[in-house]
């Protein structure tokens, strides 16, 4: 009789759990639709601004193929992916260096008629991710090869100009942990799929992981619990950029772009990078709990502080923080309760599919 009531208990788990993520894929399957017009035409734009909002569509269709296995989901990212790396056309991103082209009023209006390192690296590390993907389940496999050669070309030209200008890998390191971070997770992916050229990525790596390293704070809390700060300025001026930066002050990192450096934390793990073995992602689950979630508010700073500067950005957690329900599921329920007064700003943002991607 006990065998007999846990059958039927379970039975009735699995049920509730496929009705959940049946309801969960309609709902994104809505948004998607809602959203793929908008996404065709940003993958003709030759604008990079639009690179950040296709690296997060791509996320979130690579998300929802692994949870799936439906295939339409990479479908919907080849087809956005092929103006842009396979089909040789005017809007083909080795053919015609995408430029960045925004409003006046736009923050990044600064840079307008010129390529744009930063919109990159958001776009090309879930690129890396999409060819992982193909390659593992072997998928597209005439694709791939194009693929690969676009990571290696986007990666490679900013190296190249580093070089010529500072002698090392100043660029791709940048000002700022977070943008390191996305070359960070694009060089992982490279020392996997090019591997005549491992060496070249390694050093990359291995040199922004001694900075990282170094840069995580470990805390303690009045109750004894661990959790992680960090400046999202380097600890060290080691590269000749920095190094030409009279006043590099340190900066608390703001909660928006620790998204990518807890990214890459995790893509450190995931692709078995040697020196993020031991790290414990407990105390990033923490800085969550701790710090950001506050009550029915996001912090906008990793230490839980206000900046003028990031004010009400710390909602944007889609992109690396929310992954960690992966490592702490009891993070999910306290994450969609503190969203719950930011659902505006969420249905209204390119971050919408990624948001509804990630789910236990």
């Amino acid at each position: 009789m006990k065998y007999l009531l846990n059958v039927i208990f379970i039975l009735i788990c699995t049920s509730v759990y496929a009705q959940y993520n049946y309801l969960k894929k309609n709902e994104y399957d809505l948004i998607l639709n809602n959203n793929l017009n908008k996404i065709r035409s940003f993958s003709k734009s030759s604008n990079v601004y639009n690179f950040m909002a296709l690296g997060y569509f791509l996320n979130a269709n690579n998300n929802m193929y692994l949870k799936t296995k439906d295939k339409q989901y990479l479908a919907n990212n080849l087809e956005i992916i092929q103006p842009i790396l396979i089909n040789d056309n005017d809007f083909n991103y080795k053919n015609n260096n995408w430029r960045m082209n925004v409003n006046s009023s736009n923050q990044n209006a600064i840079v307008n008629g010129q390529e744009h390192l930063i919109s990159e690296g958001y776009f090309f590390r879930y690129i890396g991710e999409f060819l992982d993907i193909l390659a593992k389940n072997k998928l597209y496999t005439n694709y791939q090869p194009a693929i690969e050669s676009g990571l290696k070309y986007s990666f490679n030209k900013w190296k190249a100009r580093s070089f010529s200008q500072y002698g090392d890998y100043s660029l791709l390191f940048h000002q700022r942990l977070h943008t390191g971070a996305n070359w960070a997770v694009v060089a992982l992916y490279l020392m996997k799929y090019d591997e005549s050229n491992k060496n070249s990525y390694s050093v990359f790596v291995n040199q922004f992981d001694q900075q990282l390293k170094k840069a995580l704070i470990l805390n303690k809390s009045t109750s004894g619990v661990f959790y992680y700060t960090w400046n999202s300025t380097y600890p060290d001026a080691f590269c000749k950029a920095l190094q030409k930066i009279k006043n590099y002050k340190p900066v608390i990192q703001d909660v928006s772009h620790g998204n990518h450096v807890v990214l890459y934390l995790i893509k450190a793990k995931e692709l078995g990078n040697a020196n993020w073995t031991d790290f414990n992602f407990s105390y990033l689950c923490n800085t969550l709990k701790l710090k950001i979630l506050k009550g029915d508010s996001i912090a906008d700073n990793v230490d839980g502080t206000t900046n003028p500067s990031v004010q009400n950005t710390g909602w944007k957690i889609s992109d690396g923080w929310m992954k960690l329900i992966y490592f702490d599921t009891s993070l999910y329920p306290l994450i969609e309760k503190n969203l719950t007064n930011y659902s505006n700003k969420i249905k209204n943002s390119s971050l919408e599919l990624q948001f509804n991607s990630i789910y236990p």
